[in-house]
């Protein structure tokens, strides 16, 4: 191998992680639309952000009248898009507007089958061809939630609050990004409450269903994201650091890093073992610190993403 080509890898090396990329953004805009128009929209549910007030105008505009969905969505995000250009810079920008562009134009490409596909399928089944609001909800929020997670697996965002929310962080302190987005989709919500009180559905009722929906979304985009095992985090203080590190080793096959620590009372130095382990592992590694010191410290904590040896690559995230 020359040093040319060690400086320079292939361009299909390069290219496959942003073709599958791409292929993740698709399908997580795909499993949004097909939440959106076939649970979220017949249902008058909101979703947060600015979907959420999309759905609003969409749905008092006469669903498609004036706008498409997507061509709405792409329209209230150009402004919001700017701002964040401008204050926030390209780098954080360029992504949303890839995703957003993604999500929108799917959405309004699979419409018309999607409509159709509920007509058919969904509520024609049902004698006053009104279907069980309390499906829509469970459904949609949890397709929504895989959508859209699939589309954050990616790399990519679809764009409004989010920015909204990092501005705001600038100005207000002591509210964190996570806080900031939950009252903008909260108030979205509510908002509905008196936009929809003319019609025939209990305004308060479909409020209700939202944040419920609103909710799975959430919890969704956190499994598609970070998976249903969860693993652990152990640290283990004792004075038989070295025969429990070795034992972890050989019989769990999981790695142990030993940290230097002083304990503030006695002054006297001790080893921290630090080790990750799945959740099926806890167990063996509680009897095996039981059996070799009884009196060992021992945390245990979950860790949300571990990426190295025995728990995957940055590459696995797409």
């Amino acid at each position: 191998m020359t040093e040319q080509t060690k400086l320079n890898p292939p361009q299909t090396a390069q290219l496959v992680p942003r073709i599958r990329a791409v292929l993740v953004l698709i399908a997580g805009s795909a499993i949004s639309a097909l939440a959106l128009n076939v649970f979220f929209i017949p249902a008058r549910l909101t979703m947060g952000g600015i979907s959420g007030l999309v759905s609003i105008i969409y749905q008092l505009t006469g669903q498609g009248e004036l706008l498409p969905f997507g061509i709405m969505v792409i329209m209230m995000n150009i402004p919001i898009l700017i701002m964040g250009w401008v204050y926030i810079g390209s780098g954080f920008v360029w992504r949303s507007i890839v995703g957003t562009l993604a999500y929108s134009v799917v959405i309004d490409l699979t419409e018309p089958a999607m409509a159709g596909w509920y007509q058919e399928y969904i509520r024609q089944p049902f004698s006053d061809g009104v279907p069980d609001a309390l499906l829509f909800t469970l459904f949609g929020g949890i397709l929504y939630g895989i959508g859209l997670g699939l589309i954050f697996r990616a790399g990519y965002t679809t764009g409004g609050t989010d920015i909204i929310a990092v501005l705001l962080k600038r100005k207000i302190k002591h509210l964190s990004i996570g806080q900031f987005l939950l009252v903008i989709d909260a108030a979205i919500v509510i908002f509905t409450v008196f936009v929809y009180r003319n019609h025939d559905e209990s305004a308060v009722l479909l409020a209700m269903y939202s944040f419920i929906a609103m909710y799975l979304t959430s919890k969704s985009i956190d499994i598609v994201l970070e998976g249903f095992d969860y693993t652990r985090t152990a640290f283990i203080i004792s004075d038989h650091s070295e025969e429990i590190g070795s034992r972890v080793m050989d019989q769990l096959q999981r790695g142990v890093t030993a940290l230097h620590g002083e304990g503030m009372y006695t002054g006297k130095s001790k080893k921290v073992l630090l080790c990750v382990l799945s959740r099926k592992q806890i167990p063996l590694l509680k009897a095996i610190v039981l059996d070799i010191d009884p009196d060992a410290f021992v945390i245990v904590g979950e860790a949300r993403e571990v990426l190295g040896e025995g728990f995957g690559s940055a590459s696995d995230l797409l």
